[in-house]
């Protein structure tokens, strides 16, 4: 019996040291993974406006804008970044549209997707380049890629209701 109350005794205190080192290693480095996530974030604004400068989120609960925009980020420039998250031919295609502020597509980036890489994931990327320097007046026009049909007409509205939020 004082064999098996000694072992309990031995593994609680083992538990409550290492949860208290996994509590001082978190408060450690949790800031220094917050500034890294900000530091990749604003990279990626600035990858898809380049003369962006820096940006602030904008709060966007006071405005009716389309289902797909999720975040908006407004830069110094004049221009903004808009985050939506869209379904192609499967749910979760997430992607940032920078736009200038002439109101003209300064790039687009897919920033997380599943659809199939080799079709839909490839025919995306290249979709990229086609947005660039499309307006609202223009963005109807824009063809989808035969063969990834869904990702493409998916990524066309995105861009659409990216233009139609400013």
């Amino acid at each position: 019996m004082k064999k098996s109350v000694k072992s309990i005794v031995v593994l609680v205190s083992i538990c409550a040291v290492v949860s208290v080192l996994l509590a001082l290693t978190n408060a450690v480095t949790a800031p220094i993974i917050t500034q890294n996530e900000e530091k990749s974030a604003n990279a990626a604004l600035l990858e898809v406006l380049p003369d962006g400068g820096s940006f602030e989120k904008a709060d966007i609960t006071a405005y009716t804008l389309p289902a797909t925009v999720t975040d908006v980020y407004l830069s110094e420039n004049g221009g903004h970044v808009v985050k939506l998250n869209t379904t192609g031919y499967s749910s979760g295609m997430v992607l940032m549209c920078g736009i200038n502020p002439d109101g003209t597509v300064s790039g687009t980036k897919l920033i997380a997707s599943q659809e199939t890489p080799s079709i839909g994931g490839a025919a995306a990327e290249t979709y990229a380049a086609a947005v660039i320097g499309v307006d609202v007046s223009t963005a109807e026009a824009l063809d989808t890629i035969a063969g990834a049909t869904k990702t493409t007409a998916a990524y066309k509205n995105a861009v659409r209701d990216a233009l139609n939020t400013v």
